[in-house]
């Protein structure tokens, strides 16, 4: 794996990290049999000025050719696709970076496709589609597509049923604590709370001495 990892949220895992397929280098590639199909014409050609001027083409070719290799190597590295249990995550860049983030829990469909040439190099195209504004998000040169969308569609079911448990725990948490008796009433003061807190009341001349002799013998008969 090349290029700069994606960042992972805390608590996030990484499922799937890949850069894109290496039919990415086609038009590279493409280019490349056409300069050896020049050199082959430059070696047959017997006129000395046609000759100078395809072997100038063929220099300048194959400069631009290393250039636009180098350039779509780097750019190759620099693009990442990968599939965590909480999302899936893009980027790619030089320069100028962009990247997309779809979490699990917004997928709505995922769809791949494949030409003929496709399904021999084991190459296509993915398209997520996620309730949002963006809308549909298509990568292209994603490698085994079909493989995947069954690992997105296996982390969608993953974090839905990861929902429903969390949703289950918060359901049972709340009806035991709407179950739990309400705390008990106050227990009453003793007679030794009593009797003492009648003895303030006369200390303080609240009760006379009737008073304070008949409920004192109240709380005793309550014994």
């Amino acid at each position: 794996m090349f290029g700069p990892d994606i960042d992972l949220m805390p608590d996030e895992k990484m499922v799937l990290a890949s850069n894109p397929h290496w039919f990415y280098f086609w038009k590279q590639v493409a280019a490349g049999v056409g300069l050896l199909l020049l050199l082959l014409l430059l070696w047959t050609v017997e006129a000395d000025w046609i000759g100078t001027a395809l072997g100038w083409i063929t220099l300048i070719s194959f400069i631009v050719l290393i250039l636009d290799t180098i350039y779509a190597f780097v750019q190759w590295q620099t693009t990442r696709f990968a599939i965590t249990d909480q999302r899936v995550a893009y980027q790619s860049g030089i320069f100028r970076r962009r990247g997309v983030s779809i979490p699990l829990n917004r997928i709505n469909n995922v769809n791949f496709e494949q030409s003929f040439i496709a399904r021999i190099l084991n190459n296509g195209v993915v398209t997520i589609e996620s309730a949002g504004e963006t809308g549909d998000s298509v990568f292209e040169n994603i490698p085994d597509p079909e493989h995947v969308r069954t690992l997105i569609f296996a982390g969608v079911e993953a974090d839905e049923q990861a929902d429903s448990d969390r949703d289950a725990a918060a359901l049972a948490k709340a009806m035991r604590k709407h179950q739990e008796p309400t705390s008990a009433a106050p227990a009453p003061p003793s007679a030794t709370d009593r009797l003492a807190a009648l003895d303030d009341l006369k200390a303080q001349g609240l009760v006379d001495d009737a008073e304070y002799a008949a409920k004192r013998q109240q709380i005793l008969d309550e014994l």
